[in-house]
């Protein structure tokens, strides 16, 4: 009995809270917790890492892909490729057509010299496949944006497709090269555009 009451004195001691509390929470103002858009449970994500590296967020309880975070290449690239659609550059590239094709009417009929005439023709070559591959993109991108999907699946098929048909129709493989090509230029053309755009933002902000 006095073990006990010679010990009772430190259970109590022990027991008792010496923690301050923070006066003020980290979260003041924030939520901590968020709703899972798959169970629509309230949850705090949990950060999956590859070795070290944070790939994605996932909910606790259903293991539903909350956030992903980009890599350093993806993060890279995403300056140089914006995903708000518009066919703004479309109309351009189009009413850009239109104008070569009208000087190129108007030097066949004798109304305007024909050295202009044959830049009409060298212009109309290389804006009216820019404008077919910006036409393209912008409805595969709203497509995918519609259905909720990612526009990459969308791609993937598109070049499967194409792969699957120059095999089966060797006559169309040039045509598919230049397609791809055109894409590609459509894309870098985009980017460079993308890229001085956002960094002479960074440099006003700064």
């Amino acid at each position: 009995m006095s073990s006990f009451s010679s010990q009772s004195p430190r259970l109590r001691l022990a027991t008792k809270n010496h923690q301050n509390r923070p006066s003020k929470s980290v979260f003041a103002g924030h939520h901590a917790t968020v709703n899972c858009l798959e169970c629509h449970r309230i949850m705090v994500p949990r950060v999956v890492t590859y070795y070290g590296q944070p790939l994605r967020s996932i909910c606790p309880f259903c293991g539903a892909t909350f956030a992903k975070f980009p890599s350093g290449l993806q993060r890279l690239l995403q300056r140089f490729h914006t995903r708000n659609l518009s066919f703004t550059v479309f109309y351009r590239l189009l009413i850009i057509v239109i104008g070569f094709a009208v000087i190129g009417s108007l030097s066949s009929w004798e109304f305007l010299p024909s050295s202009l005439g044959r830049l009409a023709i060298f212009g109309t070559i290389i804006f009216a496949p820019l404008a077919l591959a910006e036409l393209i993109f912008q409805c595969i991108e709203r497509l995918a944006v519609k259905f909720s999907h990612e526009s990459n699946y969308y791609w993937a098929v598109i070049v499967l497709l194409a792969i699957i048909i120059a095999n089966q129709v060797h006559d169309v493989t040039g045509y598919i090269v230049m397609f791809f090509l055109v894409m590609l230029i459509r894309g870098l053309i985009s980017g460079l555009a993308q890229f001085r755009n956002t960094s002479s933002k960074t440099h006003f902000n700064n």
